[in-house]
């Protein structure tokens, strides 16, 4: 077995009981008697948790396989995405400080994580955002605050936006959060932006910054394999501000809003990847080795193991 790997590579195992193994390079052992992989998937599809080690004796061969940039396939399961869309049809739209304001606002705050959709900040700090778009994994509120005005905000909802519970999922906050504050005097708090965990995830992956950001659409490519045009990121200004707002908008609103969760699971995910894998390599030191070798690292528990360093790269 040559070392010519890279952390993540997609890697094809054929081993000498004519098995084919696929999955992403996680590790060699300096004497390159051992292999190890994790995103592990056999020969019909059976796909494996955590990291598996495969030995020379065992090894036929190991095939680097290519990839393309655009996923093909959905990196999360049919009925996943089914459920997503059946959430989305479901939106609730509300448009005055009533009973039905009240039990969403509820039910936003029993969360620790929401949705915060920057749809409605498009039209920049000149104007006033014409709704509103919350989420929980299983309903979506549209808040028509054109039309309800500072009552919305004074009702509870500068309060939630401006509160560290729940945190506030969005995808690049900088046009919300202007808008926010200079147009409805609300501070933005407690944050959890998909583009910024894109960005961190990319430099741990090539080393540098990239030079640009990831749309919301193209992040959805990326982590979950949706199709670009399965949302729509550049709304009509005018439909938007007509009242009464179209169904066509309300509908787009929620569906540009209903994968944010899913996808701020995957990109917390991956951010933690180094830590996962400095784990398991602070598991497998000792474990993995004869009395002699681990008599000898007990002696050097103060250092940072040997692999620790190409462990937590990506």
């Amino acid at each position: 077995m040559d070392n010519l790997y890279m952390k993540g590579e997609l890697l094809q195992v054929h081993t000498k009981n004519s098995e084919v193994i696929e999955g992403r390079f996680y590790s060699m052992n300096s004497d390159k008697s051992k292999i190890s992989l994790y995103n592990i998937k056999e020969d019909e599809g059976i796909k494996c948790e955590g990291v598996c080690h495969y030995y020379n004796s065992e090894i036929r061969d190991i095939v680097k396989l290519k990839e393309d940039d655009q996923p093909k396939h959905l990196k999360i399961s049919q009925k996943e995405c089914e459920d997503i869309i059946k959430v989305a049809k479901k939106y609730i739209y509300i448009n005055q400080v009533d009973n039905s304001f009240h039990e969403a606002m509820d039910d936003l705050l029993s969360y620790d994580y929401i949705g915060l959709s920057t749809d409605g900040a498009n039209m920049g700090r000149k104007c006033k955002m014409p709704f509103v778009v919350l989420s929980t994994p299983q309903q979506i509120y549209i808040f028509d605050t054109q039309v309800m005005q500072y009552h919305a905000f004074d009702a509870g909802l500068k309060k939630m936006l401006e509160g560290k519970s729940p945190k506030k999922i969005v995808h690049d906050c900088r046009k919300i959060s202007d808008s926010l504050y200079h147009k409805h005097n609300v501070k933005l708090n407690s944050v959890f932006d998909t583009q910024v965990g894109d960005l961190i995830i990319s430099k741990n992956k090539n080393g540098c910054l990239p030079n640009t950001v990831k749309s919301l659409s193209e992040c959805l490519t990326t982590y979950l394999g949706l199709q670009p045009s399965i949302i729509e990121e550049k709304l009509d200004i005018v439909q938007c501000t007509e009242r009464p707002l179209s169904v066509k908008i309300k509908e787009t609103l929620a569906k540009n809003i209903s994968y944010l969760h899913r996808l701020s699971e995957m990109i917390n995910d991956e951010m933690a990847l180094p830590f996962i894998r400095g784990v398991e390599c602070f598991v497998e030191n000792l474990r993995s080795s004869d009395d002699f070798k681990a008599w000898e690292l007990c002696g050097k528990h103060n250092q940072v193991p040997k692999d620790f360093k190409s462990a937590i790269e990506y």
